[in-house]
């Protein structure tokens, strides 16, 4: 078993509410109102999925409520898309309240923009072919898509690159962009995963859950692929195994799928 430094790099909250005294609105353009906070987090929601920078709402409902629930509506907004929860660097929120309405204002700053998480697509769109063919079962699909990241992906023992577009494009990522890249192949191939968050002996760690037939696998493909990195050497040893046999040298605290 090879062992090795992995950083995560987390997403920054950067939180700041603006409440206080009314004041006009500001001239800028408002893309909706929600009178309901399942109504604001689904817009959020939709407009967080276009990667967008900056997203203007405006909130006719309770606003002690939204003061109130915000800051979880919005954490729980951010973790409802594994992909975006970890491409979202850090954020920035402000409530300006004015009569009986709040505008809210989002800036976002994200590791891949929606331009390059297109051209992620474009590029798996191009590769995906070769790998996988519909007459493959669910555990085939798994089995090459693990085995071609390995193959073509280095670990980053600079630890600078994070993103699924760094592991495509340099050949190279952190157990971030492992993570990343195998969500979006294994979602190109039609086949469920998560992203799991944890630790390990040398810190944070993330790697990925696969859904099959019968049930939701570990798989940690950074931790399969050998440092130094050994051109064609495939390692097995973290694909598709359960929670007992992860919890040997891998933690995480969150609830997560339990696996078989």
């Amino acid at each position: 078993m090879y062992r090795f430094i992995i950083r995560l790099a987390f997403v920054s909250l950067i939180l700041f509410i603006g409440l206080g005294s009314d004041y006009p609105e500001s001239n800028a353009q408002v893309a909706s109102i929600s009178t309901t906070l399942p109504e604001l987090r689904s817009e959020i929601l939709e407009q967080l999925l276009e990667q967008k920078p900056e997203i203007s709402l405006s909130y006719d409902g309770d606003r002690a409520e939204l003061s109130k629930q915000f800051p979880a509506l919005i954490r729980d907004t951010f973790a409802a898309n594994d992909y975006i929860a970890y491409i979202v660097d850090s954020y920035l929120y402000t409530i300006r309240t004015w009569g009986t309405s709040a505008k809210i204002k989002l800036t976002i700053t994200y590791r891949e923009t929606a331009e390059q998480t297109r051209h992620v697509d474009q590029l798996i769109n191009q590769v995906l072919p070769s790998i996988v063919v519909d007459k493959m079962d669910p555990l085939e699909k798994v089995t090459y898509i693990h085995d071609w990241i390995v193959e073509h992906v280095a670990y980053d023992t600079t630890l600078q690159r994070y993103t699924a577009m760094d592991a495509l494009e340099t050949g190279s990522a952190v157990c971030q962009g492992y993570s990343l890249l195998a969500y979006r192949m294994l979602s190109h191939a039609g086949v469920e995963s998560r992203i799991v968050e944890g630790k390990v002996d040398s810190g944070s760690h993330v790697w990925n859950l696969v859904r099959l037939n019968n049930g939701w696998h570990h798989m940690d493909v950074t931790w399969d692929d050998p440092l130094p990195d050994r051109p064609g050497k495939v390692s097995h040893t973290y694909f598709l195994v359960n929670d007992r046999f992860m919890r040997q040298d891998h933690s995480w605290e969150k609830a997560y799928p339990m696996t078989r």
